[in-house]
C-alpha cells in the first residue's frame, strides 16, 4: 500500500470510528461535526487555565479523527503514542500524538471506560492488567479509535503499553516503533564515580541513536521530515512552558491560593502531557501561574493540612476528590514536578534523550522516595498516594516506600484504588481511612513545626 492509499484508507476508517466513539458515549445519531462544535462552546483565549488545558487535549483528540474545532475535515498524520515518548520531535515533524493512556482517562471521565474494560476481559485480557491498557484494548476491539499512520511506544515506566501496541499494530496493519529505555540511570545521575558517569552517558547515547532511528522511521512511512529550525522552535516553546510551570509550582509550594483546587491541579499532570512542544502549552502554564499569583491567599483560619499527592487521581465519577478538596490543601504533586533541566536548542535530540533516561520515576524505590523526602516542603504535613492496584511499578513498591517515609518522619496514606476502573470503588471505606489519616497527622510532630 502506497502513502496515498494509506491516507485514503485512514480517512474512510476514521469516519466510521468517530461515529463508533459517539455511539459509546451516548451520542449516536449526532453528526461528528456537530458533536465537535458542541465540545468547543468558547474560544481558547477566553478560558481559565485548567479549561485551556482541557481544550488542548480535546482539540487534539478530535484532530486525530480528521476533525478541526469548527467541525470541518482536515487530514492529520497521527502517531499513536505511549506515555513518556517525547512529543517535541513529533510536533516538529508534523505528527499529531494520540496518547492511549490519556484517552483511557477521557473515557473514564465520560463514563465510557467500564464497558471497554469488560470488552477486553471478554477477549481474554487478564483481570489484573493495567486498567488504562484494558480500556484502550477494549476500544481497539470495538474500533472506536482513529487508525494511526504509525505507532511509537517505549519500554519506559508503563511498559505494558509497548506490548499492547503490538495488538494495535496488528489490528490496523500499521508500522510500530519501540524505544528501549534503560532503567535506573537516574539513580546514578548524581554520582561522581567514573563508572556511573560513563553508564549514564552510554544510556543517553543509546536513546539518542534510537531517536534518530525514530525520525528515519517516521520519514520512511509518512514522508514527513525533520527540519532543524522547526525543532529548535519547538524546544524553545517547551523551555518557556517549563519556566512558567516551575514558577507556578513555587506559588503552590509556598502559599495557599484560593484559585488552586485539588482536581484541577492534578489534571495538569505536567510530566505526562502530550502537548509539550506546542505554542499553546506556554499559554496554559503562563495563565496558571498568573492565576495562582493573582488569587487571594486563603485566610489564616484555613486549618486544612497541606498534603503532597502521589501518582494520579481517579478519573471516573466519585465523591472522593470533592471530599478531599474540602479537607486538604495540595501543596505538591508528583505529576507536576518538572524534573528535567531546560532542553538545549543547539543539541535538541540529545537533550531530549537525556531528559527521557533521567526520569526520576523510572528508578529504584529508594531513589524516587529520596527525591520526595528532599523536595517536600517543611510545612507539608503528610502524603496521600493514590496507587492503582494494577500498577506494578508504583503499587508494587508502596510497602518499601511507606517504610522509608515513616523513617523520615513523614506520614503517608496509600489508597489502593484505580484511576479508570470504577468497579471496585468503595468510597465509604476510603473516606474512613482518609478521616483517620487526617486525624492522626494533627498529633504528628511534623504538624507542630
Amino acid at each position: 500500500m502506497n502513502r496515498a492509499e494509506m491516507i485514503q484508507e485512514n480517512t474512510e476508517q476514521r469516519k466510521v470510528q468517530v461515529k463508533n466513539l459517539l455511539r459509546v458515549n451516548g451520542l449516536e445519531g449526532i453528526e461528528p461535526g456537530d458533536a465537535v462544535k458542541m465540545a468547543f462552546p468558547k474560544a481558547f483565549d477566553t478560558l481559565s487555565p485548567s479549561a485551556k488545558r482541557g481544550y488542548l487535549n480535546t482539540e487534539q483528540f478530535f484532530n486525530a479523527y480528521n476533525l478541526n474545532t469548527n467541525g470541518e475535515f482536515a487530514y492529520h498524520n497521527v502517531a499513536w503514542r505511549s506515555l513518556f515518548v517525547p512529543t517535541e520531535i513529533m510536533y516538529a515533524m508534523g505528527l499529531l500524538p494520540f496518547t492511549t493512556e490519556m484517552v483511557a482517562s477521557q473515557l473514564a471521565m465520560t463514563g465510557a471506560a467500564r464497558e471497554r474494560i469488560e470488552t477486553a476481559e471478554a477477549h481474554n485480557f487478564s483481570g489484573d492488567l493495567c486498567s488504562f491498557m484494558k480500556t484502550v484494548a477494549g476500544g481497539v476491539i470495538e474500533d472506536i479509535f482513529p487508525t494511526p499512520d504509525v505507532l511509537i511506544t517505549s519500554t519506559h515506566l508503563c511498559d505494558p503499553s509497548a506490548k499492547y501496541a503490538e495488538l494495535a499494530a496488528h489490528k490496523y496493519k500499521r508500522p510500530e516503533f519501540i524505544l528501549d529505555i534503560p532503567y535506573g540511570l537516574y539513580d546514578l545521575a548524581a554520582s561522581t564515580d567514573e563508572k556511573d558517569i560513563k553508564r549514564v552517558e552510554e544510556g543517553v547515547d543509546y536513546v539518542y541513536e534510537q531517536l534518530l532511528e525514530m525520525v528515519a522511521f517516521v520519514t520512511e512511512h509518512t514522508g514527513l521530515t525533520l527540519e532543524d529550525e522547526t525543532l529548535r522552535q519547538v524546544i524553545r516553546w517547551t523551555n518557556e512552558a517549563r519556566t512558567w510551570l516551575n514558577e507556578g509550582n513555587d506559588v503552590v509550594l509556598q502559599q495557599r491560593t484560593a484559585a488552586k483546587k485539588g482536581v484541577r491541579e492534578l489534571d495538569y499532570a505536567a510530566n505526562l502531557m502530550q502537548t509539550w512542544g506546542t505554542e499553546r502549552i506556554v499559554d496554559v502554564y503562563k495563565s496558571r501561574c498568573k492565576e495562582y499569583k493573582g488569587s487571594t491567599a486563603a485566610g489564616e483560619d484555613d486549618s486544612r493540612p497541606r498534603i503532597a499527592w502521589f501518582h494520579l487521581r481517579p478519573y471516573f465519577k466519585t465523591p472522593l476528590m470533592t471530599y478531599l478538596d474540602e479537607r486538604i490543601d495540595i501543596s505538591a504533586s508528583q505529576v507536576n514536578y518538572a524534573f528535567w533541566e531546560p532542553l538545549d536548542p543547539a543539541d535538541p535530540i540529545r537533550s531530549i534523550a537525556r531528559r527521557t533516561v533521567l526520569h526520576p520515576a523510572f528508578s529504584s524505590v529508594t531513589a524516587r522516595t529520596g527525591i520526595a523526602i528532599d523536595e517536600i516542603p517543611e510545612d507539608t504535613e503528610g502524603i496521600i498516594a493514590y496507587y492503582p492496584k494494577s500498577c506494578r511499578h508504583f503499587h508494587g513498591g508502596s510497602i518499601m516506600e511507606n517504610e522509608m517515609f515513616k523513617k523520615a518522619g513523614i506520614p503517608i496514606l496509600t489508597i489502593d484504588g484505580d484511576c479508570i476502573d470504577d468497579r471496585g470503588e468503595d468510597f465509604p471505606i476510603v473516606k474512613t481511612r482518609v478521616d483517620r489519616f487526617l486525624k492522626s497527622i494533627k498529633k504528628h510532630p511534623r504538624s507542630k513545626r
